[in-house]
């Protein structure tokens, strides 16, 4: 197996170029906030917002959402899938993120929001959703080119936010994004490949981690990252994992417990935890722990502290991607090509039917 403290085995395991990548997402992001800030943008009348977005492309919108109802006073509801709620009018914002621009689904929102008649953004790359944003007038940003859609999340987190800060929606002072950028870089510092296993965490995590099922739990804002988490270790490592929230998970998953010790044996529970938690989610974690470990689970929490929400999510986000892309090489994986993904839009004939139903 792959040594993780050998520099060279760690380069020769990664030949699309990731960790690159991720070293420097603070600084990527940073700049694509800059950019999107001196951007001129139309003000928009609007009492509620959805959100068109699958994959990696929906993630940075799920981050936003918690922010956005803690600090605001508008609905918002993130759409993953082809139809839009009844409720979509002209009075309501849609932004619609895609960022190949040709995802089928997204196309398919962005189609109905016109049709309805909401106020349109558009963010991606480039593709039809760019095209079609240009033709019909609608405002939009476009991404950096030539990304793992799934690096992308922190742009289309910060551009969300921004364009919000922008519509006088959000107050920049509770969102804190440049405190946030200066969060990734020192996590990028605790987490990067040329610190060895006995200093850095994520390398720790991924070696127990080998030939089992990880399953996250995490609760508010912490969440969406156990989400990520999964996604990431479904796209970079190549594995099945599973997300679940608390507390919700204790009126369903609580019962798991009493599964076979064959079954307990392929799962590792990970609990992210925060000092940000309602006090009963706080104490939630640590029961949680304690009940599953009694019953034989792998299970562990990681605390991911910090003095405010966007921070947190942000911190939590890159221990993860870390965490994925370390164990994808003791695993044998290049963490860039996601194969089975595009062998499936294949089959679905995705470019045929978007040409489809933009042409409907």
């Amino acid at each position: 197996m792959l040594d993780l403290n050998n520099i060279e085995e760690i380069k020769k395991a990664d030949p699309s170029g990731y960790l690159p990548i991720l070293k420097d997402t603070p600084n990527q992001i940073q700049k694509v906030w800059e950019q999107f800030t001196a951007q001129e943008s139309q003000s928009m009348n609007f009492d509620k917002i959805i959100v068109c977005a699958m994959g990696g492309s929906a993630i940075g919108a799920d981050m936003a959402k918690f922010l956005i109802e803690k600090y605001s006073q508008l609905p918002i509801q993130i759409v993953r899938d082809y139809n839009l709620p009844n409720w979509v009018d002209e009075k309501t914002l849609a932004i619609v993120i895609s960022y190949s621009g040709n995802t089928e689904e997204t196309l398919s929102g962005y189609v109905q929001a016109r049709t309805k008649g909401a106020q349109i953004f558009c963010l991606g790359s480039g593709g039809k959703l760019i095209e079609l944003a240009k033709e019909n007038n609608d405002q939009y940003f476009i991404l950096p080119p030539n990304m793992p859609p799934r690096t992308a999340w922190g742009h289309s987190f910060f551009v969300v936010l921004e364009l919000l800060i922008k519509q006088g929606v959000l107050n920049s002072s509770d969102i804190n994004l440049l405190e946030a950028i200066d969060v990734m870089n020192q996590a990028v510092n605790l987490y990067h490949e040329e610190l060895n296993h006995d200093n850095n965490l994520a390398k720790h995590i991924a070696s127990g981690l080998v030939n089992s099922i990880p399953v996250v739990f995490g609760a508010e804002h912490l969440s969406v990252v156990a989400r990520r988490w999964k996604g990431e270790f479904n796209e970079n490592t190549k594995i099945p994992s599973y997300f679940e929230e608390i507390p919700e998970l204790n009126h369903n998953a609580q019962q798991g417990l009493e599964c076979s010790t064959e079954l307990k044996k392929t799962i590792n529970i990970l609990i992210l935890k925060s000092n940000l938690y309602h006090p009963r989610n706080f104490k939630r974690s640590d029961i949680i722990r304690e009940t599953f470990s009694k019953q034989g689970f792998d299970i562990s929490i990681y605390e991911i502290d910090n003095d405010n929400y966007t921070g947190g999510i942000c911190k939590g986000v890159i221990l993860g991607d870390y965490v994925s892309v370390y164990l994808a090489f003791l695993l044998g994986h290049d963490p860039v090509p996601f194969t089975a993904i595009e062998e499936l839009k294949g089959m679905l004939k995705t470019g045929e039917w978007v040409e489809t139903i933009i042409n409907s």
